[in-house]
């Protein structure tokens, strides 16, 4: 499925441990941005959509509402509303970042900041943004390009990483030049194997735009599924 220029995608779960609604919590989330946030978030409404967070201006400068999906996903629909001087919120910024219309999954992890050094060493990532220390951390990172958030867990709140919770809602695709060598990178740094990099061929309706890839799997150490492929066609 599609939202603007960015792609996502869903899968009937197995069994219950991929539904956040039937376990209690959830392990990720997903900002979209998007010009008319209030159209959408007036249509979210009529339409019986769960509001979690109404449409407000956040203290960063960012217009959004939060949502819940049927099967509890977290989503969050944002426009940049003004610039604010990241000082004025508490982050430390490395270098700026520019936010243009994408889906950006924020992962909950148990230790930030082990979680940002892995993410490094693995995955070559680098620091857009940091917010917050200690027990509370939210961070912005580039990992080839794409931007991932992520967020020390908060079970008040019902969010946990998915080693805590058990299971993940999420699988994360990065695409990558040499997969192979990723995968044998994200491994000496503290990743799980999952499957080997192989290829895969996809028979689809509509405008999927992958139709033969490489693709393998890890586990990062706070428990989220990264499918680390390379398309062919």
């Amino acid at each position: 499925m599609s939202i603007g220029n960015a792609w996502f995608m869903l899968s009937r779960a197995r069994d219950q441990r991929g539904i956040p609604k039937l376990l209690g919590s959830w392990t990720q989330s997903l900002t979209v941005f998007i010009e008319d946030v209030e159209v959408h978030f007036e249509h979210a409404k009529s339409s019986g959509v769960t509001i979690l967070e109404h449409l407000h201006e956040t203290e960063y400068g960012e217009f959004q509402y939060g949502a819940e999906d049927l099967d509890g996903h977290h989503w969050l629909f944002s426009r940049h509303a003004r610039d604010v001087n990241p000082e004025q919120w508490g982050a430390t910024v490395s270098r700026a970042a520019v936010l243009t219309p994408q889906i950006s999954p924020m992962l909950a992890v148990t230790d930030a900041d082990a979680a940002i050094e892995f993410y490094k060493a693995a995955f070559g990532a680098t620091v857009l943004w940091y917010l917050g220390g200690g027990e509370h951390v939210v961070a912005g990172l580039s990992i080839h390009g794409a931007k991932v958030f992520l967020a020390t867990e908060a079970p008040a709140y019902g969010t946990r990483g998915p080693t805590a919770a058990g299971f993940t809602t999420v699988r994360i695709e990065l695409f990558v030049d040499d997969p192979e060598a990723v995968q044998r990178q994200a491994l000496a740094a503290g990743a799980v194997f999952r499957s080997p990099v192989e290829e895969h061929t996809h028979s689809t309706t509509g405008p999927y735009p992958i139709k033969r890839m490489l693709q393998g799997a890890v586990i990062d150490p706070s428990g989220h599924c990264w499918l680390i492929g390379k398309i062919l066609e």
